[in-house]
């Protein structure tokens, strides 16, 4: 059985509590090139893949814009 949205969303919610987003994303890369790959069970690939794009929007939200650095360390 595939995870809910919700439980998806929960499962990023407590691996941000623990890691740091760019360490959750890479590990959930890992997870899907080691596990969701090399298994006959859907339900497993669904939820891996969810969880990951959910870090990954998470992780594109929190990085930096261009303009956020283009000045950041000057004096106006």
């Amino acid at each position: 059985m595939v995870a809910t949205v919700d439980e998806g969303k929960k499962i990023v919610e407590i691996l941000s509590t623990y890691l740091p987003i760019d360490v959750s994303v890479e590990m959930l890369d890992e997870m899907w090139e080691e596990v969701g790959l090399n298994t006959d069970n859907e339900s497993l690939q669904d939820t891996i893949l969810m969880i990951k794009k959910f870090l990954e929007a998470k992780w594109e939200y929190s990085l930096p814009t261009q303009s956020d650095t283009l000045f950041q360390g000057q004096e106006y």
